[in-house]
């Protein structure tokens, strides 16, 4: 049986807001197979969550991000458990929360997306 090695990875290093160091991090926090296709897909629709639903200033919410990532799923046909779902959004959350710049302090002047 082959064990998995935790990875530790951190979000100050360069890139942490990248896709190939977000997918490092969900695998080395998971204990479930997470095909590659699958991932993929996640993160196809985490990043239309983030860039076209919440874009430059707006609030993001963990609820609207499940339920956009799992309506991105739906319409690619993969079904994919909604916990499962969840808990990889939770490692995102946690890790991009972390990440200096990532999320908008209430002090930070915006001009809203149109």
């Amino acid at each position: 049986m082959q064990t998995k090695t935790k990875e530790l990875i951190s979000p100050l290093m360069e890139g942490a807001f990248s896709e190939p160091i977000l997918h490092r991090l969900v695998l080395s926090k998971i204990d479930f197979e997470l095909p590659d296709e699958i991932w993929d897909e996640i993160n196809e629709g985490f990043a239309y969550y983030w860039d076209e639903e919440v874009g430059i200033g707006n609030d993001v919410y963990f609820g609207d991000a499940c339920v956009s990532v799992q309506r991105h799923l739906d319409s690619a046909g993969i079904l994919f458990p909604y916990d499962k779902l969840g808990e990889i959004m939770e490692i995102l959350f946690d890790f991009i929360e972390q990440i200096p710049g990532a999320f908008l302090d209430d002090s930070t002047l915006v001009i809203p997306k149109q």
